[in-house]
């Protein structure tokens, strides 16, 4: 063997005990590093993580009733289904606050919501966890001087199928039937003298169905149990969620509406006595003018003149 074979061998040995070394340095630290922790329990959100405003007590049911969510060996992938998922974890990589048992879990999580949303197999801590009340005001104190709270129900249709949200503002349209004298338009339409009465005899009022705007531009309030969000605080009664974490989709035909007291006594004689729908405007909305629609002018002319002249 030559002299440059053998220095060459030797290089190769010297470097091979120099990364052993560094192995061995680093297995010593990590060792070192880890020789007080301990593992301890901890609970994760589900697979499809935990929406903001969850029901605690809904996603403790989910968890409760079914097996795989409650046994801490079982792989997150294997926990579909579930919202909360029993884990563990080194003392030293859990979070301040942590959850440990499952009666702290009951504790933390009954009658409170999600403050936020958690990611899937994020580990579950007390602070992530508010009472309703603290994300809401009193639907008084939300409510304008000078003005009241109206609440009033129609069909999904009328109702714009679920689309009006507390914040929107809303149209007002009535449809009822009034004598024919009473209706406010601008041009008047001649009342026909009923069969087999003499000219210059006195007629019986004519009553027709009328159709028109009753208030436009009235502020919502809220809409089933959801409140206004306010501006300043971003306050406001969370959305209803599955035992998933998912939002339900309810079209509420209930409406709380910010009135007037003049403008609540319309509203509930038109609710009274006529047929209502509400029409959604957008938010450069500006009130209209209308004349209202009865059949004479339906089809956009005058009917009665058109039919029997003047």
């Amino acid at each position: 063997m030559g002299r440059r074979a053998i220095v060459l061998l030797v290089a190769l040995i010297l470097a091979g005990l120099a990364a052993w070394a560094v192995w061995q340095y680093l297995q010593n630290i990590e060792a070192e590093a880890a020789k007080d922790q301990v593992r301890v329990s901890v609970f994760r959100a589900g697979p499809d993580g935990i929406a903001e405003g969850a029901d605690g007590s809904v996603l403790l049911s989910g968890f409760q009733s079914t097996g795989r969510c409650q046994d801490p060996d079982t792989d997150m992938a294997a926990a579909q289904g579930c919202p909360i998922k029993a884990s563990t974890d080194l003392q030293g990589n859990v979070p301040v606050g942590y959850i440990d048992t499952v009666e702290k879990l009951r504790e933390v999580l009954g009658g409170k919501i999600a403050a936020g949303p958690v990611a899937p197999g994020a580990i579950l801590t007390e602070t992530g966890w508010v009472t309703l009340s603290t994300l809401t005001k009193p639907l008084s104190e939300q409510i304008p001087s000078g003005k009241q709270a109206l609440t009033i129900s129609t069909g999904n249709v009328q109702g714009v199928n679920g689309f009006i949200k507390a914040g929107d503002r809303i149209n007002m349209i009535i449809t009822i039937d009034i004598e024919f004298s009473n209706i406010p338009v601008g041009q008047q339409v001649p009342t026909l003298p009923t069969e087999g009465e003499e000219p210059g005899q006195e007629t019986e009022e004519v009553t027709v169905t009328y159709t028109r705007y009753v208030l436009q531009g009235i502020p919502v309030l809220a809409v089933g149990t959801d409140i206004r969000v306010d501006e300043e605080d971003q306050t406001g009664q969370v959305p209803a969620t599955t035992p998933t974490g998912e939002e339900e989709q309810v079209a509420s035909t209930v409406f709380t509406l910010e009135v007037t007291p003049e403008q609540a006594e319309r509203i509930v004689y038109a609710f009274e006595n006529g047929s209502i729908w509400l029409t959604l405007v957008p938010e450069d909305f500006v009130e209209v003018e209308t004349n209202g629609v009865i059949i004479d002018n339906l089809f956009g002319g005058d009917l009665v003149e058109q039919i029997f002249g003047n």
